[in-house]
Protein backbone atom coordinates (compact mmCIF):
# COMPACT_ATOMS: atom_id res chain seq x y z
CA UNK A 1 0.00 0.00 0.00
CA UNK A 2 0.99 3.43 -0.86
CA UNK A 3 1.05 6.36 1.81
CA UNK A 4 0.95 9.98 0.47
CA UNK A 5 1.40 12.78 3.32
CA UNK A 6 -0.95 15.35 3.19
CA UNK A 7 -0.21 17.27 6.32
CA UNK A 8 2.57 20.59 5.93
CA UNK A 9 6.09 19.92 5.42
CA UNK A 10 7.83 19.37 8.62
CA UNK A 11 11.29 21.87 8.75
CA UNK A 12 14.53 20.09 8.57
CA UNK A 13 16.86 21.02 10.62
CA UNK A 14 20.91 21.81 9.53
CA UNK A 15 23.85 22.25 11.83
CA UNK A 16 25.92 24.90 10.52
CA UNK A 17 28.47 27.19 11.85
CA UNK A 18 27.09 27.92 16.09
CA UNK A 19 23.13 27.98 14.98
CA UNK A 20 20.75 25.76 13.49
CA UNK A 21 18.84 26.82 10.58
CA UNK A 22 15.64 25.85 9.31
CA UNK A 23 14.66 24.86 5.93
CA UNK A 24 11.55 23.65 4.57
CA UNK A 25 10.92 21.42 1.78
CA UNK A 26 9.08 24.03 0.10
CA UNK A 27 12.32 25.88 -0.10
CA UNK A 28 14.40 23.37 -1.19
CA UNK A 29 11.44 22.47 -4.17
CA UNK A 30 11.62 26.08 -4.84
CA UNK A 31 11.90 26.39 -9.13
CA UNK A 32 14.75 28.14 -10.75
CA UNK A 33 15.12 31.41 -11.34
CA UNK A 34 15.33 30.97 -15.07
CA UNK A 35 12.31 32.19 -17.02
CA UNK A 36 10.29 30.44 -19.95
CA UNK A 37 11.10 33.38 -22.29
CA UNK A 38 14.91 34.19 -21.19
CA UNK A 39 15.48 30.04 -22.24
CA UNK A 40 13.24 30.21 -25.79
CA UNK A 41 15.32 33.82 -26.51
CA UNK A 42 19.14 31.89 -25.92
CA UNK A 43 17.50 29.25 -28.08
CA UNK A 44 16.40 31.74 -30.40
CA UNK A 45 19.87 33.40 -30.73
CA UNK A 46 21.72 30.10 -30.68
CA UNK A 47 19.34 28.92 -33.90
CA UNK A 48 19.67 32.74 -35.37
CA UNK A 49 23.78 32.05 -34.94
CA UNK A 50 23.61 28.84 -36.41
CA UNK A 51 21.98 29.63 -39.28
CA UNK A 52 24.21 33.13 -40.08
CA UNK A 53 26.82 30.69 -39.66
CA UNK A 54 25.46 28.26 -42.19
CA UNK A 55 24.22 30.83 -44.79
CA UNK A 56 28.16 32.08 -44.49
CA UNK A 57 29.77 28.46 -44.88
CA UNK A 58 26.92 28.32 -48.02
CA UNK A 59 28.37 31.27 -49.37
CA UNK A 60 32.07 30.87 -49.47
CA UNK A 61 31.43 27.25 -50.17
CA UNK A 62 29.47 28.79 -53.46
CA UNK A 63 31.94 31.05 -54.05
CA UNK A 64 34.98 28.32 -53.98
CA UNK A 65 32.85 25.99 -56.34
CA UNK A 66 31.93 29.17 -58.75
CA UNK A 67 36.02 29.65 -58.75
CA UNK A 68 37.27 26.06 -59.06
CA UNK A 69 34.44 25.72 -62.20
CA UNK A 70 36.30 29.02 -63.56
CA UNK A 71 39.84 27.79 -63.09
CA UNK A 72 38.47 24.12 -64.60
CA UNK A 73 36.74 26.13 -67.33
CA UNK A 74 39.90 27.99 -67.86
CA UNK A 75 42.68 24.86 -67.79
CA UNK A 76 40.21 23.32 -70.35
CA UNK A 77 40.51 26.03 -72.47
CA UNK A 78 44.18 26.45 -71.84
CA UNK A 79 44.70 22.71 -73.07
CA UNK A 80 43.13 23.50 -76.10
CA UNK A 81 45.19 26.30 -77.20
CA UNK A 82 48.13 23.77 -76.66
CA UNK A 83 47.07 21.27 -78.68
CA UNK A 84 46.36 23.39 -81.02
CA UNK A 85 49.36 24.67 -80.81
CA UNK A 86 51.19 21.65 -80.99
CA UNK A 87 49.87 21.01 -84.36
CA UNK A 88 50.41 24.10 -86.01
CA UNK A 89 53.94 23.39 -84.74
CA UNK A 90 54.04 20.17 -86.12
CA UNK A 91 52.37 21.29 -89.59
CA UNK A 92 55.07 24.25 -89.48
CA UNK A 93 57.67 21.36 -89.21
CA UNK A 94 56.16 19.33 -91.78
CA UNK A 95 56.32 22.51 -94.16
CA UNK A 96 59.78 23.55 -93.09
CA UNK A 97 61.02 19.70 -94.66
CA UNK A 98 59.10 19.45 -97.72
CA UNK A 99 60.33 23.31 -98.23
CA UNK A 100 64.36 22.13 -97.65
CA UNK A 101 63.42 18.98 -99.70
CA UNK A 102 61.97 20.97 -103.10
CA UNK A 103 65.13 23.57 -102.21
CA UNK A 104 67.77 19.96 -102.66
CA UNK A 105 65.60 18.61 -105.43
CA UNK A 106 65.87 22.38 -107.37
CA UNK A 107 69.87 22.59 -106.14
CA UNK A 108 70.58 19.24 -107.22
CA UNK A 109 68.80 19.94 -110.65
CA UNK A 110 71.42 22.86 -110.96
CA UNK A 111 74.13 20.71 -109.76
CA UNK A 112 73.53 18.13 -111.85
CA UNK A 113 73.08 20.04 -115.32
CA UNK A 114 75.99 21.79 -114.34
CA UNK A 115 78.39 18.65 -113.79
CA UNK A 116 77.01 16.88 -117.07
CA UNK A 117 77.97 19.66 -119.05
CA UNK A 118 81.00 20.14 -116.79
CA UNK A 119 81.63 16.13 -117.46
CA UNK A 120 80.99 15.80 -121.70
CA UNK A 121 84.17 18.81 -121.39
CA UNK A 122 86.29 16.75 -119.36
CA UNK A 123 85.69 13.37 -121.45
CA UNK A 124 88.89 12.75 -124.30
CA UNK A 125 87.66 11.17 -127.61
CA UNK A 126 87.62 7.91 -127.62
CA UNK A 127 86.54 7.45 -123.78
CA UNK A 128 82.45 7.25 -122.87
CA UNK A 129 80.69 6.54 -119.98
CA UNK A 130 78.50 3.09 -118.71
CA UNK A 131 77.06 4.88 -115.89
CA UNK A 132 77.19 7.86 -113.72
CA UNK A 133 76.16 7.83 -110.28
CA UNK A 134 75.55 11.55 -108.13
CA UNK A 135 74.43 11.92 -104.62
CA UNK A 136 74.79 13.96 -101.65
CA UNK A 137 77.79 15.37 -103.64
CA UNK A 138 79.21 12.51 -103.90
CA UNK A 139 80.19 11.56 -108.03
CA UNK A 140 81.04 8.04 -109.45
CA UNK A 141 81.83 7.00 -112.84
CA UNK A 142 82.14 3.86 -114.86
CA UNK A 143 83.14 3.98 -118.57
CA UNK A 144 85.24 2.51 -120.85
CA UNK A 145 88.32 3.76 -123.02
CA UNK A 146 90.41 2.44 -125.97
CA UNK A 147 93.82 2.85 -123.39
CA UNK A 148 94.92 3.49 -120.19
CA UNK A 149 96.34 6.59 -121.15
CA UNK A 150 93.05 8.24 -122.08
CA UNK A 151 91.53 7.14 -118.63
CA UNK A 152 94.73 9.58 -117.32
CA UNK A 153 93.55 11.88 -119.66
CA UNK A 154 90.03 12.06 -117.83
CA UNK A 155 91.47 11.72 -114.52
CA UNK A 156 93.51 15.18 -114.75
CA UNK A 157 90.63 16.99 -116.50
CA UNK A 158 88.50 16.05 -113.67
CA UNK A 159 91.39 17.29 -111.60
CA UNK A 160 92.21 20.56 -112.94
CA UNK A 161 88.15 21.48 -113.37
CA UNK A 162 86.76 23.69 -110.43
CA UNK A 163 83.87 21.70 -110.34
CA UNK A 164 85.59 18.40 -109.41
CA UNK A 165 88.10 17.44 -106.47
CA UNK A 166 89.29 14.29 -104.68
CA UNK A 167 89.28 12.38 -107.98
CA UNK A 168 90.57 8.52 -107.37
CA UNK A 169 90.56 6.05 -110.28
CA UNK A 170 89.16 2.86 -108.16
CA UNK A 171 89.88 0.11 -111.06
CA UNK A 172 90.74 -0.46 -114.41
CA UNK A 173 90.37 -3.48 -116.29
CA UNK A 174 91.19 -4.97 -119.90
CA UNK A 175 88.93 -6.92 -122.47
CA UNK A 176 88.46 -7.40 -126.06
CA UNK A 177 85.63 -6.58 -127.33
CA UNK A 178 85.34 -7.05 -131.34
CA UNK A 179 88.42 -8.10 -131.26
CA UNK A 180 89.58 -4.68 -129.92
CA UNK A 181 90.96 -3.65 -126.35
CA UNK A 182 88.50 -1.93 -124.31
CA UNK A 183 90.00 -0.93 -120.59
CA UNK A 184 86.91 -0.52 -118.48
CA UNK A 185 87.19 2.17 -115.54
CA UNK A 186 85.47 3.41 -112.34
CA UNK A 187 86.39 6.77 -110.93
CA UNK A 188 84.67 8.43 -108.25
CA UNK A 189 85.36 12.22 -107.19
CA UNK A 190 83.39 15.14 -105.17
CA UNK A 191 81.12 17.80 -106.86
CA UNK A 192 81.95 21.48 -105.72
CA UNK A 193 78.49 23.47 -105.09
CA UNK A 194 78.75 27.18 -106.71
CA UNK A 195 80.41 29.21 -104.32
CA UNK A 196 81.98 26.29 -102.41
CA UNK A 197 85.90 26.39 -102.09
CA UNK A 198 87.55 24.00 -104.35
CA UNK A 199 89.56 21.16 -102.27
CA UNK A 200 92.89 20.12 -103.41
CA UNK A 201 92.33 15.88 -103.88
Amino acid sequence: MININLLKPEKKEVAGGGGAAAVSYAEEAKPSKLSVPAIAGAVAITVLAIGLMYFLQSNKLASEKKLFEERTLRKAELEKVLQELATMEATKRELDGKIKIIGELKLQQKDAVLMMDKMSRSLPEWVWLTSLGFSGGAVSINGKALSNNLIADLVNNLQNSNLFTNVQLKSTSRKKEGGIDIFEFAITCAFVRQGEPNKAG
